[in-house]
């Protein structure tokens, strides 16, 4: 605390290393089997954090508060009368806006900081001697960790990490012995849920800790439906990330998901709108599906962690783009509606660390020198030159997310064979249906080889000559607040049981989806959040993506589809006849009919890309759309309508 009273966001003061380095912030999968003193600390330390009296402006409670309900300033800041909204104060959101990712770290900073304060009380309080100095030890290198929601799943464990889903866990205690704990990164218990009367509407009130995928009649969290649905779709989106990261060069494009007239078909995607769907996937109706209470769950700062994670590695591939001016699409404690927002537009509610002005998007670029920590594939210190480190990162990117199509799905499948596991296919997010017919043993031994001597196993070039191929996208926009409250548009390619929309997030048809977090703006539910009320006047338009060609390699290799290749002549009319969609509501699964979506548009289209020797994807960026596909269906672009 500052003697102004402002709280400074300092994140974790740090200084870089004789090598130049700066802690890492690692994946929770693997700082929880490499580096258990760290999570042990990461345990206590959390635990201790939610613990704190919810009156306390550092709490867990009252951090989690920024980022929507109980709508209440945030240390002072926004209390202003001329900051109002006509149902009180509106609220700091970002969504939807150029200020999206920028706005969001400094709020994860002042996140860690917070929890930085507990590791080290903990890391104290073990008894003097070897246990307290290897903790202490532990906790100066202390970051916090992402989930890599994108990435494939070490084998045989599940899409959704343990660490969500287990109760308790053993922990060292700071007595120094082994016990069970309650575990933090499961639940935020809530103590009470309404310290102040009217926090929370009934809606959120009746839970006394947080949920995903709530039953609908005894509120019971269902955490056991989170990991299936992960993975039936993980295809599509490790592919939306390799798009993203390796071929998005806009900023502007790259970081958020409002659509505008100018949008061309190349730049539907956003990091937001993949952020959105894991908001949808992992909470089902619970408070990761609602922005309002969303940062509750704990889950929300390791999905936010990940968030910032993908932002820096592309900015370090990109390190000339940023955001450009762009009319205030609301009016904040700092701006006026119309003004522009800029680099230089103040991120309240977060003081610098001089506690006397709030940080800007500008100041918050650098993750190392500004909150002290970097991620593993931005450890630029290891790198002589530029072109070194970004080299290394797009091969990281290529080792994590499959960038190379053809090597990804050729690698899922001979996996896949070899334990003649059909599900398997679709947890290793490589595919999307399921092969109609048993394979061979010799088959996986074939590509294994065929992989090693070529970025396209030798049974696959048929399908990209001289290694040029197209790449298949769905493009959606809608109107975000239109349906008044969160929807999904579901993909999918094939039949699917029309009768039962319960069962279409884990259908072995389902390709992807485009999450849309809207909010009421009409009748009690109406939101507090004042942007939100805008933009829906304003019948804000929103976009994202869901690529095709995992899924089209899949029908493929299953002959009996009689899919053959990727080219538009025997795509175009496969698709025609099995590419449709679905749309149905967060809270309660209902289906809408897609020609009464407010805004809903859905088309397809394609862009070449070349695999280098090295494997990595170039991809020429000029798109070509066909309206032919999507003509007739409801919610389709239509020939002659502007895409």
């Amino acid at each position: 605390m500052s003697t102004t009273g402002n709280i400074a966001i300092t994140g974790i003061p740090t200084k870089a290393g004789s090598d130049g380095s700066f802690p890492l912030r690692r994946e929770l999968r693997d700082l929880q089997r490499k580096y258990p003193d760290h999570f042990n600390l990461l345990v206590l330390a959390l635990k201790d954090f939610q613990a704190l009296n919810e009156s306390v402006q550092t709490s867990y409670y009252q951090i989690a508060g920024i980022h929507g309900l109980p709508y209440k300033p945030w240390n002072g800041v926004g209390s202003s009368t001329d900051w109002q909204s006509t149902s009180g104060f509106g609220g700091y959101c970002t969504h939807s806006s150029i200020l999206f990712l920028t706005w969001h770290r400094p709020y994860l900073a002042l996140f860690e900081q917070a929890l930085y304060t507990s590791i080290q009380k903990i890391a104290n309080q073990f008894p003097e001697g070897t246990l307290r100095t290897k903790y202490v030890e532990a906790a100066k290198t202390f970051r916090m960790p992402y989930f890599d929601w994108a990435s494939q799943p070490p084998s045989g464990s599940s899409a959704f990490p343990s660490a969500f889903t287990t109760p308790n866990l053993q922990v060292v205690d700071i007595d120094g012995k082994t016990k069970s704990t309650a575990n933090p990164i499961y639940r935020f218990v809530f103590h009470p849920v309404n310290p102040s009367p009217g926090n929370f509407p009934t809606q959120w009130s009746r839970y006394p800790t947080t949920v995903r995928y709530p039953n609908p009649r005894t509120g019971q969290s269902q955490d056991n439906r989170v990991a299936p649905i992960l993975a039936n779709e993980l295809a599509s989106l490790r592919t939306n990330v390799s798009l993203l990261l390796l071929s998005y060069t806009n900023f502007d494009a790259f970081s958020f998901n409002r659509w505008d007239p100018s949008t061309n078909p190349g730049e539907f995607g956003s990091l937001e709108d993949v952020h959105n769907e894991i908001h949808d996937r992992t909470g089902g109706g619970g408070h990761m599906s609602s922005l309002d209470v969303s940062s509750f769950d704990p889950l929300f700062w390791f999905h936010h962690t990940n968030v910032d994670r993908l932002w820096a590695i592309w900015q370090d591939l990109n390190p000339d783009n940023f955001l450009s001016p762009r009319p205030a699409p609301y009016s904040t404690f700092n701006s006026t509606q119309g003004e522009s927002q800029t680099k230089d537009t103040p991120l309240t509610p977060f003081w610098d660390k001089s506690a006397t002005k709030f940080w800007t998007s500008e100041e918050i670029k650098d993750t190392t020198t500004t909150f002290g920590y970097a991620y593993p594939e931005t450890q630029e210190w290891k790198y002589k030159v530029p072109s070194e480190y970004q080299a290394s990162i797009r091969q990281a990117v290529t080792s994590l997310y499959g960038t190379n199509v053809f090597a990804n799905f050729a690698a899922a499948n001979v996996q896949a064979r070899a334990t003649e596991h059909t599900q398997l296919i679709k947890s290793l997010s490589l595919a999307t249906h399921p092969p109609s017919a048993p394979l061979t043993a010799e088959k996986p031994l074939l590509i294994t080889q065929e992989m090693k001597a070529s970025p396209i196993p030798e049974s696959l070039q048929h399908l990209a000559p001289n290694n040029k191929y197209p790449e298949w996208v769905v493009n959606i926009r809608a109107q975000k607040h239109g349906l008044h409250g969160a929807f999904r548009v579901i993909v999918f390619l094939g039949a699917i049981d029309e009768s039962d929309p319960d069962s279409w997030q884990t259908e072995f048809n389902a390709v992807g989806r485009v999450s849309v977090l809207g909010r009421s703006t009409q009748g009690p539910a109406t939101t507090k959040c004042a942007k939100c009320v805008t933009d829906a006047a304003d019948e804000l338009m929103i976009s994202g993506t869901v690529p095709l060609t995992s899924a089209l390699l899949q029908d493929i290799v299953n002959e009996n589809t009689g899919l053959q290749s990727l080219q538009p002549e025997e795509v175009v009319p496969y698709l025609k006849k099995e590419l449709k969609w679905k749309v149905t509501m967060f809270e309660t699964g209902e289906e809408k009919n897609c020609a009464e979506v407010p805004g809903l548009k859905v088309s397809v289209t394609s862009t070449e890309v070349t695999i280098g020797e090295d494997g990595l994807p170039d991809y020429s960026g000029q798109y070509v759309v066909y309206p032919e596909i999507t003509d007739g269906k409801p919610g389709g672009l239509r020939d002659g309508e502007h895409i």
